[in-house]
């Protein structure tokens, strides 16, 4: 189960990084792509959570939970500005991207602990 959440979250981080290459050519971004990534992103959240609460023995992935719920939080606002058509903050973005990528190293390692 692990693996397969860790799948899903490395293709919505693929699809995050395109959204972000978008946004630094100046490129408008699709809102529906946008939500696209924010969905999927939110239904691994909701299973990784579920599954932590099977067997919670697993630290790692218990504390990516966490680090995706900042990410998701990050993500919300990105969303908001994006929403209302205002230019969205680097430095949110390059956080967002941070709180992501650090809940995968997160969750990767908790799948090699099994």
């Amino acid at each position: 189960m692990l693996l397969g959440l860790l799948i899903l979250f490395l293709v919505v981080a693929l699809g995050g990084a395109g959204l972000a290459v978008l946004e630094a050519r100046g490129r408008a971004l699709p809102l529906p792509l946008s939500a696209l990534h924010g969905v999927f992103a939110l239904l691994g959240i909701v299973l990784l959570a579920r599954q932590d609460i099977v067997d919670p023995h697993n630290h790692l992935a218990n504390g990516a939970v966490l680090v995706f719920m900042l990410a998701a939080a990050g993500g919300l606002l990105l969303f908001a500005f994006r929403a209302t058509r205002q230019k969205l903050p680097l430095a949110v973005v390059a956080l967002h991207a941070a709180f992501a990528l650090t809940a995968i190293l997160l969750l990767g390692l908790g799948c090699l602990k099994g």
